[in-house]
């Protein structure tokens, strides 16, 4: 029988000890709880438990658990609970990127209510979506989602237990349910943010959101982080340097390479970095996948499955301010940013122009 949890405040001073004892070396004799990434847990509810040990040492660990919003719904949709519980079981020790080590994983295949334990590298640590990146975390954002994808290039039927972006059902309720749904009131919240023909190519996304989806996943698949962005990072600093580690793993299936790094860049990424700043990092992203032995791969190619991923990572921002429950002010501001820098990269990249080059239908 899987052991998950309704709310975080449910780990008590037993199951604790049941959970980490072993691991932590000794008993546990108190537990405190409080949540944490207010605005930010969209689609799970998280929080700290602060643990207090027999030795009176103390020491703390981030527990998530299903969502307490209405996206649940669309979390489950997803599978993003699966995805994540997944990825720490199987994954994670294999994966160049580094996360959080893990103490715990369970979920229960029939309702997904799920428990995830992880160590805690502290609040200071804890990236930012508001303020976005700089050039070199730029860089880095690139360079490491290279090393994943380059890792796991053309082997993803390795991993039979690994779900994939590309599932007609799930494009479908991608589209209809949170894309379509989500552009109307989006346009009506951010007129100003729709100059020149941006609102007609947001609509005709929308409109064929599951050809277009389908053509951004064509191709040789790897492993993709999936909602690759700062809020889903830490940041600690390691010998003098930042360093990225890789949170919240759960749209972690088998897709195209490209689609990480344009989620990236349209979503963390500020205005500022487009034209040449983009272009180095996507050069260097191109760079790293053949130092890690992918062959076959253009950076023309590339450079279009880059363009094609931004046109549905516009998904986003969409659906925060058009169709999900943003959860409270942070949620909606973030909602603003996203579609600023989304919005950004189409224009960037001229995707309007490849929209209507792409064979659709």
């Amino acid at each position: 029988m899987a052991i998950s949890l309704q709310h975080a405040g449910e780990l008590t001073v037993e199951l604790a000890n049941q959970l980490l004892g072993q691991a932590l070396g000794e008993a546990i004799t108190e537990v405190r709880v409080t949540p944490l990434g207010e605005g930010v847990g969209l689609m799970s509810s998280i929080g700290r438990a602060a643990l207090t040990l027999a030795s009176g040492k103390e020491t703390s660990v981030v527990v998530k658990v299903i969502a307490q919003t209405e996206n649940v719904s669309i979390s489950k949709q997803l599978n993003f609970y699966a995805n994540e519980i997944d990825f720490y079981r199987y994954l994670s020790p294999e994966c160049p990127i580094r996360s959080p080590k893990c103490y715990f994983a369970d979920i229960d295949p029939e309702t997904q209510d799920f428990l995830l334990i992880l160590e805690d590298l502290g609040a200071a640590a804890a990236g930012d979506q508001l303020e976005g990146c700089d050039e070199a975390l730029m860089l880095q954002g690139f360079e490491k989602a290279a090393q994943l994808h380059g890792r796991f290039w053309g082997k993803t039927d390795q991993y039979p237990w690994l779900r994939y972006q590309n599932v007609p059902e799930v494009n479908q309720f991608r589209q209809d349910v949170i894309f379509r749904p989500g552009v109307a009131p989006t346009l009506a919240a951010f007129p100003d943010y729709f100059t020149g023909n941006l609102a007609e190519v947001v609509t005709q996304i929308g409109d064929n959101f599951v050809p277009i989806f389908e053509r951004a996943m064509a191709g040789t698949q790897t492993v993709i982080h999936g909602d690759y962005r700062i809020d889903n990072m830490l940041l600690p600093v390691v010998d003098g340097a930042v360093e990225i580690v890789a949170v919240d793993w759960q749209n972690t299936t088998g897709g195209r390479g490209a689609h990480d790094i344009a989620y990236f860049s349209s979503q963390s990424c500020g205005p500022e970095m487009r034209g040449a700043i983009e272009m180095a990092a996507l050069k260097r992203y191109h760079e790293v996948l053949m130092d890690e032995g992918v062959q076959g791969y253009s950076f023309d190619e590339c450079l279009e499955d880059f363009r094609v991923n931004l046109m549905i990572t516009m998904i986003t921002p969409i659906a925060i301010i058009g169709t999900m429950d943003s959860g409270n002010e942070r949620g909606v501001e973030l909602g603003r940013v996203l579609l600023e820098r989304a919005l950004s990269s189409l224009v960037a990249m001229d995707c309007g122009s490849l929209l209507n080059e792409l064979k659709l239908g």
